[in-house]
């Protein structure tokens, strides 16, 4: 797992899938292992995630790297 997505936060998540468009496997993951974790408000914030997943809104897929 990167190191970006360890130190990366349940709001930043949403803000970067909101803004590209996608959620990574590895992302859905890092959520999965850490939901006993979050606040409510961070709880809400994953359910809207999987929500917009479900209605096609967000795509699963992999993000490029910058410069690539």
């Amino acid at each position: 797992m990167s190191s970006q997505l360890t130190a990366m936060t349940v709001s930043q998540l949403h803000q970067q899938a909101m803004t590209s468009g996608i959620l990574s496997v590895e992302e859905i993951h890092w959520l999965a292992r850490h939901r006993d974790s979050f606040t409510d408000t961070e709880r809400q914030v994953v359910i809207r995630l999987i929500r917009l997943l479900q209605r096609g809104a967000l795509n699963l897929g992999c993000h490029l790297a910058s410069g690539a």
